[in-house]
């Protein structure tokens, strides 16, 4: 059985319900699970070994390396940054995959490093996909994702069958794989802008003796119905900020993609600034490891609440 790359050229097919997964953390360990439910055979591999027993024990195969991973031919990758992505799966490597290989990367990264990574992929003759995703790790177990994708359509056309396993809906955003990226980095900026507006909000009413909780219900009720405004602003209201689902120091990186975002496109946010010294002193003072919601405590801090 033969495969047509985007390059036109024949190759092996691999066996698509043979899959590797690499990053098993908040995001990635339930992905994998509705993979391996779906019945597909994923080989499972995480910077910390402890994540995949749990993978192991419910059926997955554990890899020894990366490489194991991308030798089952189609590899998805939920990995923290593009820093972390280069180190785990070099050039070098992924250009040691097997015909027919394709990469699906699940990570928010910049324009320029999702530019730099479909070169690698044209350069070795293989298939590369972003596909960032929208959702909490509770909303990943349901396989309720929202996935914004984008690559070469043969490589896509490919991964859908296991994109659709994992996300409630897949909005296609074309051949370029950078667009899939900046169009995650908008959202996720908006929701840094949400997740202030609630600090700043709850803060006030905290300072005048109103219930807080209630006023979360209320607004989500009405006039901001949704996950962000409803599940962000009871966790702000209740100063409840773990277990994260994201926390402050990938909040604090993706308001600069961001800001690099719009650097490379000379546009100008005027609330970047405000947005990164919230973000950086929340890293700093409040800790890395909690819910980015927690960036509210900064608000309270200097409000004396």
């Amino acid at each position: 059985m033969t495969a047509s790359t985007d390059t036109g050229t024949a190759v092996p097919a691999p066996d698509r319900k043979r899959v590797g997964f690499i990053g098993l953390g908040h995001m990635g360990s339930p992905m994998a699970r509705r993979l391996i439910d779906a019945g597909y055979d994923v080989t499972v591999w995480s910077r910390t070994a402890a994540h995949a027993d749990d993978l192991v024990a419910s059926g997955a195969t554990r890899a020894d390396s990366p490489g194991d991973a991308v030798a089952t031919g189609h590899l998805f990758s939920m990995l923290a940054s593009e820093d972390v992505l280069r180190a785990v799966l070099p050039a070098g490597l992924l250009r040691q995959a097997p015909p027919g290989f394709i990469h699906v990367n699940h990570a928010t990264i910049s324009a320029r490093a999702a530019e730099e990574f479909a070169a690698g992929a044209a350069d070795g003759g293989y298939g590369y996909v972003a596909a960032p995703v929208l959702g909490r790790p509770g909303v990943a177990a349901e396989g309720a994702l929202t996935i914004l994708a984008a690559g070469a359509p043969g490589a896509m056309a490919a991964s859908m069958p296991m994109l659709e396993v994992m996300g409630r809906r897949v909005w296609l955003y074309g051949d370029a794989p950078s667009a899939a990226n900046l169009a995650k980095i908008a959202v996720n900026y908006l929701i840094a802008h949400a997740l202030q507006a609630l600090a700043e909000s709850v803060t006030l009413l905290e300072r005048n003796g109103l219930d807080t909780g209630q006023f979360v219900q209320m607004i989500n009720d009405s006039a901001f119905p949704g996950r962000v405004y409803g599940g962000y602003g009871e966790a702000i209201a209740r100063r409840s900020y773990t277990p994260p689902g994201f926390t402050t120091v990938l909040g604090l990186k993706d308001v600069m993609l961001a800001v690099g975002a719009a650097a490379d496109a000379g546009v100008d946010l005027p609330t970047a600034p405000v947005l990164r010294e919230i973000f950086q002193t929340a890293v700093s003072e409040v800790g890395e490891d909690l819910d980015w919601a927690a960036i509210a405590e900064i608000t309270r801090r200097r409000a004396g609440t």
